[in-house]
């Protein structure tokens, strides 16, 4: 079946949000590569680890956001105003993010204000996923065709996603200086959210 216009339309639209969004997550450094006295790059690296490994880790995760979002996407044919409404949600998030990152770059100790507000931050587009996932779940019309399990599977994604992410908002609140590190868990959090969500809907596979 193929895809109405409304979807192509808010897929582009989405992916050139999301596009510039990872773009604006490299300002900060920008201006610390402009404002640098020192003489050479790896003293400028040495002396922003901390800021080159922010940006890094924020381009990573609105990468993982964007692969996850596009397989939801996957699974349409069309899109009601629920879906535009929450996807708006979801992008809201997405173009905040370099804010909280900038703070981290900029901010000389990293107090916990900047961490508290960066999870803040990466829960609420976890969520706002998973509700535009639950959304699609409850509109089976708008669904591709024989793309049923495939819903749910996002949907269970979308579960797993945001309780790491609330659990790590939690570990943000009592240790704040390790709740940040702890975002290069997230591709293999992720990895075991889709193997897990796999594995739930095949169950007979294990029978044969």
């Amino acid at each position: 079946m193929q895809e109405s216009r409304s979807l192509v339309r808010l897929t582009a639209y989405t992916d050139g949000v999301v596009a510039i969004a990872l773009t604006l997550l490299v300002l900060p450094l920008v201006d610390t590569a402009r404002d640098a006295q020192t003489e050479s790059v790896r003293d400028l690296v040495r002396e922003h680890a901390g800021d080159f490994a922010a940006f890094v880790m924020s381009f990573l995760v609105v990468s993982l956001f964007w692969m996850v979002h596009r397989r939801v996407f996957d699974n349409l044919v069309d899109v009601g105003e629920g879906i535009m409404l929450l996807n708006r949600m979801w992008l809201l998030g997405v173009v905040f993010l370099p804010v909280p990152t900038a703070v981290l770059t900029y901010e000389v100790n990293q107090g916990r204000g900047a961490t508290l507000l960066y999870m803040a931050n990466l829960v609420f587009i976890a969520l706002s996923g998973l509700l535009l996932s639950l959304r699609i779940r409850d509109r089976v019309p708008l669904q591709r065709p024989g793309h049923a399990e495939a819903v749910d599977r996002s949907v269970r994604r979308g579960v797993i996603a945001t309780s790491a992410m609330v659990g790590t908002l939690v570990a943000a609140i009592f240790l704040a200086n390790f709740a940040l590190p702890l975002l290069a868990l997230m591709p293999l959090l992720q990895a075991v959210a889709e193997r897990r969500a796999r594995r739930h809907g095949h169950p007979a596979e294990h029978h044969h």
